[in-house]
């Protein structure tokens, strides 16, 4: 049986994960919440891809986040995939939004009902590509 590579093959040119040491000319810093319908979006122009993005997540608008990553993202092959939509009144403009779904997967998801695609994980040499899973630990 052969292991799941996140993003799924084939799509990995969608997004690629930068290693978090080094990574400069970060233009976007996002933190979702699951508050907040467990996402986060925002509109961003098709001009700026590839995007560098670093994304944290946190439970609720008063804990701390927590780095999901930091990642390049192709958003005119986002859009043409399907994962991100044209924002309507514009015509340089994509919606992009991040849902961490119930299984604790961050996916870039154009709406509640879509496919979503899975953010890759640690990169480095010799370790397996799997989705970013993340835990709360409830405080006592």
């Amino acid at each position: 049986m052969s292991a799941k590579s996140y993003p799924p093959t084939g799509m990995s040119h969608l997004v690629r994960r930068v290693p978090n040491e080094g990574a400069s000319n970060i233009r976007r810093d996002w933190t979702g919440n699951d508050e907040s319908n467990r996402n986060h979006n925002g509109k961003v122009s098709l001009s700026e891809s590839p995007l560098r993005l670093r994304l944290s997540w946190k439970k609720g608008p008063k804990d701390s986040p927590r780095l999901v990553g930091i990642f390049d993202l192709d958003l005119k092959q986002l859009l043409q995939a399907g994962y991100i939509r044209d924002e309507p009144k514009s015509k340089n403009e994509v919606s992009l939004r991040f849902y961490h779904d119930w299984n604790n997967v961050v996916n870039i998801q154009v709406n509640s009902k879509a496919q979503g695609l899975p953010m890759p994980t640690d990169t480095r040499a010799g370790s397996k590509s799997r989705p970013f899973r993340f835990f709360f630990v409830e405080k006592c």
